[in-house]
């Protein structure tokens, strides 16, 4: 597959643009932006940031910040290749659903049924469904007698297990389905499982000496220095997918699309879980949901040893954002408190929390 064509694009003037979106305002006048992910880059002291905008199903902006190998001062560009954490949730969100459309799943499935062990409080409740995995209400809390469904607690071990009924179902594993599903139809030829996974690995067909060239060099602060690090194996449903900003920005545009699933299933992935009591909860199947100057915002976040990303979606300004870096600590301030209820951190639910997102709300959406 040939690089997306960004020259034309980028000489495209903004003011085109915006007449092109349904607001007049979409897009403002991105050199100051740059600047200001450049001042927050250097602030949290990340290596490298790679970042896009995709509008109008193109990745009209792009900026590559830093370095994705400090020690041979090798700059990103869009093709770098970054561990996606958490974002692969997404991914694997499509995965399920499809196979909920095949009838093959029920989401109203107790979690037991798979042989599914949480462990804990949680032990062999039958009263937590697949649907609580999937929207990180599996938990409960002392204030309601740790009932699933009632509150929203970030779990990502909890999601992982989704692995079992998707592959007991699917009759292949995890990995053949992201590639042979998501992967390959696209022509993502910069995604791929885990390259230390060599058996997912091994599934899209790259070449793994030249695919590890593409990859940023991943660092961790330590005591105020970057330390370059090694990336962790894992790969599964909660983590473990690799991508670059041009296939990030091809991805979404398939969900604009509304590819792989119909209609009526992606206003489910995108609508916020109930609880009982029907109150909203801020996640949906797979994805952050929340409500910012009366417009959806669909988001997720990554955060792993030597990596973070953040991919947001606004349909109603038809702005996706995408940034990836080497380090932690693009993500850090969503993992900034703990939940005294839980061992885990509490994951922030406010978009906002995140400098990087809030710079790119106050250019582009808060702006009319």
């Amino acid at each position: 597959m040939k690089p997306l064509a960004l020259l034309p694009l980028l000489l495209l003037s903004l003011a085109t643009l915006a007449q092109r979106s349904s607001s007049s305002s979409t897009l403002a006048d991105t050199t100051g932006f740059a600047q200001k992910l450049e001042n927050l880059r250097q602030r949290y002291q990340v290596p490298s940031l790679s970042v896009g905008i995709v509008h109008g199903k193109q990745l009209v902006w792009y900026r590559g910040l830093g370095y994705a190998d400090r020690e041979n001062k090798i700059a990103p560009t869009e093709h770098t290749v970054y561990h996606l954490a958490s974002v692969t949730k997404t991914f694997a969100s499509v995965i399920l659903m499809q196979l909920v459309e095949a009838g093959k799943i029920s989401l109203d499935e107790a979690v037991t049924t798979y042989g599914i062990q949480l462990g804990a409080r949680w032990g062999n409740d039958d009263r937590i469904k697949l649907k609580h995995l999937l929207t990180h209400t599996a938990q409960g809390n002392t204030f309601n007698s740790f009932k699933p469904g009632y509150s929203f607690g970030y779990n990502g071990d909890y999601y992982n297990q989704l692995g079992i009924p998707i592959e007991k179902e699917a009759g292949v594993s995890f990995g053949e389905l992201v590639v042979n599903n998501i992967i390959k139809p696209l022509h993502l030829m910069h995604t791929a499982p885990n390259i230390d996974d060599s058996t997912n690995f091994a599934l899209t067909g790259y070449n793994r000496e030249q695919y590890r060239q593409l990859i940023a060099k991943p660092y961790d602060l330590q005591e105020g220095e970057l330390v370059p690090i090694t990336y962790p194996p894992h790969f599964g449903p909660a983590a473990g997918l690799m991508s670059c900003v041009s296939d990030l920005a091809a991805y979404s545009v398939a969900i604009d699309e509304q590819q792989w699933l119909q209609p009526a299933t992606w206003e489910q992935v995108f609508t916020p879980f109930r609880s009982p009591k029907n109150k909203a909860l801020p996640y949906g199947y797979g994805w952050f949901i929340q409500s910012y100057k009366g417009m959806k915002m669909m988001w997720h976040t990554g955060w792993w040893q030597g990596n973070s990303s953040l991919l947001v979606k606004i349909p109603e300004r038809d702005l996706t954002l995408i940034i990836l870096a080497n380090s932690q600590d693009l993500s850090r301030p969503f993992y900034a408190k703990f939940d005294i209820f839980r061992t885990n951190p509490s994951l922030q639910k406010d978009l906002r929390a995140s400098a990087f997102a809030k710079a790119f709300l106050d250019q582009f959406v808060s702006k009319r």
